[in-house]
């Protein structure tokens, strides 16, 4: 009995690890996608263009998913870490030439190396300060929470 309890209970802990990697990738996948197709709004524009290939926003979210599928499973969520250090600006350099590599076989700067290059730089860019909003929301997460804590013990030492 106390087994299948103890069972349940770790299976419902790993489910809900699970589920929170999942959701995370979600968010992330839609952040990503947006990154991705505002340079690409941009290259257009700067080819004199108002239109955009549906078909290459469908690769784009494809692209988006499986890199954040990469980045968390298989790189540690680097872009949440808590210190930027020298695996962190590697993994973050990989990502950014794995992008500009599948943005370049696929297409969407149209194969113009310049561009290419110039999506790369933007990725780092953009790993950089996805990584300082991680990092700024867990400074707030963490005041608020001594806060909390503070709040708690006045409250328990007022009630003795």
């Amino acid at each position: 009995m106390k087994e299948d309890l103890k069972r349940k209970s770790f299976k419902k802990v790993r489910f809900k690890k699970f589920l929170l990697l999942e959701t995370g990738i979600e968010v992330k996948s839609c952040l990503y996608f947006s990154i991705l197709l505002f340079f690409y709004f941009l290259y257009c524009i700067f080819q004199g263009r108002l239109d955009a290939s549906i078909l290459l926003m469908a690769e784009m979210v494809l692209t988006a998913y499986a890199m954040n599928y990469l980045q968390v499973y298989l790189l540690n969520n680097f872009d949440e870490a808590e210190q930027l250090d020298s695996g962190v600006m590697g993994r973050s350099l990989l990502c950014s030439a794995l992008y500009a590599a599948f943005g370049h076989l696929l297409g969407w700067f149209d194969r113009n190396h310049m561009a290419t290059v110039l999506f790369f730089l933007y990725m780092v860019l953009t790993y950089g300060c996805v990584f300082l909003i991680y990092k700024i929301r867990r400074d707030i997460d963490t005041v608020k929470l001594n806060r909390e804590l503070a709040q708690f013990k006045n409250r328990r030492e007022s009630e003795k």
